[in-house]
């Protein structure tokens, strides 16, 4: 009969490789931070109040535009001031004068030292139109602290560019002269803050809430 030989010592135990666990530990890590990253961007600007708005939190990118004075005004300027920006034309039936109607209501509604502090501009998309003459009246009707832009078309491509802002002219099928377009473009307002941070965005439904827009505004001016 044959015999099976038992082994006499017991083979070394597997032990799992230190490599492994450490990478394990960094993805655990990184998971974390991730998620802690999500959370307190969610929170806004870290002190625990929730923003009606979207918030962004970056610096607001520069710009210097012709004003309806005819002058030239430079975001960077206007430090110190809470900036309500929105980009439209003249020309526009709907949505520009909802969106104004809105920022002057809201703007009124601000106690006065408030007030004194938040600047409202339109940005025009429709330079070829949009004259410092034509504008003045248009904006002012609103509010007679608001201030209209506008530029060169390169001027007002760029600066709609770094504010991801879309526009496009759109011929009118009853086109009875050369000049007779509308202009399809987004409509956001931007809450630029005091040290010139891109704050907070609204998409133009919001504006309608002039409550929770004006308790944004006072924590901004109140930081």
């Amino acid at each position: 009969m044959n015999q099976v030989a038992i082994p006499t010592e017991k083979p070394a135990p597997v032990r799992p490789r230190r490599i492994g666990l450490w990478v394990s530990v960094i993805a655990t890590l990184a998971t974390v931070c991730a998620v802690a990253a999500m959370w307190l961007h969610s929170r806004g600007d870290g002190s625990g109040y929730q923003y009606y708005g979207q918030w962004i939190g970056k610096d607001a990118p520069d710009f210097e535009l012709t004003n309806q004075d005819g002058g030239t005004t430079r975001l960077a300027s206007l430090r110190g001031n809470l900036i309500l920006m929105t980009f439209g034309f003249t020309h526009c039936q709907n949505i520009c004068p909802t969106t104004l109607a809105n920022l002057g209501a809201i703007c009124d509604g601000l106690p006065a030292p408030d007030r004194e502090r938040v600047r409202v501009l339109f940005i025009s998309v429709d330079p070829a139109r949009d004259t410092p003459a034509l504008l003045k009246p248009y904006v002012t009707f609103y509010n007679a602290r608001f201030s209209g832009l506008t530029g060169s078309a390169d001027q007002i491509a760029r600066v709609a560019k770094d504010y991801g802002v879309y526009y496009e002219p759109v011929m009118q099928q009853s086109q009875v002269a050369g000049d007779y377009y509308t202009i399809n473009h987004s409509a956001y307002v931007y809450l630029i803050d005091p040290a010139g941070q891109y704050a907070v965005l609204y998409d133009n439904d919001k504006l309608a809430d002039h409550a929770s827009m004006t308790r944004d505004i006072e924590h901004v001016l109140a930081r």
